[in-house]
């Protein structure tokens, strides 16, 4: 994946959760065209449109979100197609990927909760880990 699909994907769920304008994408965009070396969150952080607290906020959601929707492939709640169905519809919404994948039908609030668990519990973050 070219930096540049990435950095229009960053780009619109900021722009959805009104962190961004459409302005600032796009002329973050045409910068990092110039320099295509940097990612489209240090370039919004660079020209002053994010900060630091928010560019990390987001990329530790999407790391969030992309280890979620690992487990659930893991684990056959859902397929492939289906994940990347609910990855699209975040990033158009910026709705967490948990709650896309009960919304699309894919799963049930219980499976997520499972699920959920099972990740903080390997991340360290759970109650059985204490």
């Amino acid at each position: 994946m070219s930096g540049n699909v990435h950095g229009e994907r960053l780009g619109q769920v900021l722009l959805s959760q009104g962190i961004v304008t459409r302005e600032q994408v796009e002329h973050a965009l045409r910068e990092q065209a110039k320099k295509p070396f940097l990612r489209i969150g240090e370039v919004l952080f660079t020209l002053g449109y994010l900060s630091f607290a928010q560019l990390e906020e987001q990329l530790e959601q999407q790391y969030r979100d992309m280890r979620l929707g690992q487990l659930l492939v893991r684990k056959g709640l859902i397929d492939s197609e289906q994940l990347e169905r609910a990855m699209e519809e975040h990033e158009a919404s910026g709705l967490l990927l948990g709650h896309l994948v009960i919304k699309l039908g894919f799963c049930t609030l219980e499976q997520v909760s499972r699920v959920l668990e099972e990740q903080r519990v390997l991340s360290g973050t759970g109650p059985l880990r204490r």
